[in-house]
């Protein structure tokens, strides 16, 4: 393996693995590709990053997921088809979220506004942590238009990662658009990540644009600082 591969996050090695995969006619368009199980042994990665490399190339167009269905392959990738220009993920193994609150709500202004919903609309709204390894690593607040919180909502305690949600009631993005910063921790979200109150945070603000063009998701996410890595690559 080579250097630049081994600097790659685990799960876009896999990505790329699955890509080659597709390309070479190993799995080919229409047919399923093996299992979640199958996969985790053959690669000997966890369930994590096997889900969060097939979410990758669902979003890419290259497989399709469908709820009761095996996941299959969509179409053969384009040759442009390469690593992000930024990486970013959460340091961990077994990773799995905790629903604190979740429903329609009329107040949240300023999400309504990234998602260019009228002051008038409702907001479908998810607040839960991010845990990794039994310790909570992030807390999060999650908004998406209500049309599309319908669909999503059995899955909100059980979806790390909203894409492969997404994806499989049809919803893509065309990209997505992240602000990072930092933050001082405030009491309630020490109480709920294991602070001390003002500890500093890694605040990240992502909203995500459909394929039409229109906002589908925005979401406010604050890690501890220890459990998360971010990288910018520029090339290929």
């Amino acid at each position: 393996m080579s250097n630049k591969q081994r600097k790659l996050p685990l799960y876009v090695q896999i990505k790329n693995k699955m890509v080659n995969n597709v390309k070479n006619g190993t799995w080919k368009p229409g047919e399923s590709v093996p299992s979640e199980n199958q996969l985790i042994e053959q690669y000997n990665v966890s369930r994590t990053t096997i889900r969060q490399s097939i979410r990758e190339l669902v979003q890419d167009g290259v497989l399709e997921t469908r709820r009761g269905a095996p996941t299959r392959v969509r179409e053969v990738p384009q040759e442009d088809i390469g690593n992000p220009g930024i990486i970013h993920h959460e340091i961990g193994d077994d990773m799995s979220v905790k629903l604190l609150r979740s429903g329609r709500n009329m107040d949240r202004y300023y999400a309504k506004g990234q998602l260019m919903l009228s002051e008038m609309d409702e907001v479908y709204f998810l607040e839960r942590l991010r845990i990794a390894d039994g310790k909570p690593i992030a807390y999060q607040q999650l908004f998406v238009p209500v049309s599309i919180g319908e669909k999503i909502k059995e899955d909100a305690t059980e979806m790390f990662d909203i894409f492969p949600s997404l994806g499989r009631h049809d919803v893509h993005y065309k990209n997505i658009k992240e602000t990072v910063s930092a933050s001082n921790a405030t009491q309630y979200e020490a109480d709920l990540l294991g602070l001390i109150p003002g500890e500093a945070l890694v605040d990240i603000e992502r909203t995500t644009i459909g394929i039409d063009t229109m906002p589908i998701e925005y979401s406010r996410t604050k890690y501890v600082t220890s459990a998360f890595n971010y990288r910018v690559e520029i090339g290929r």
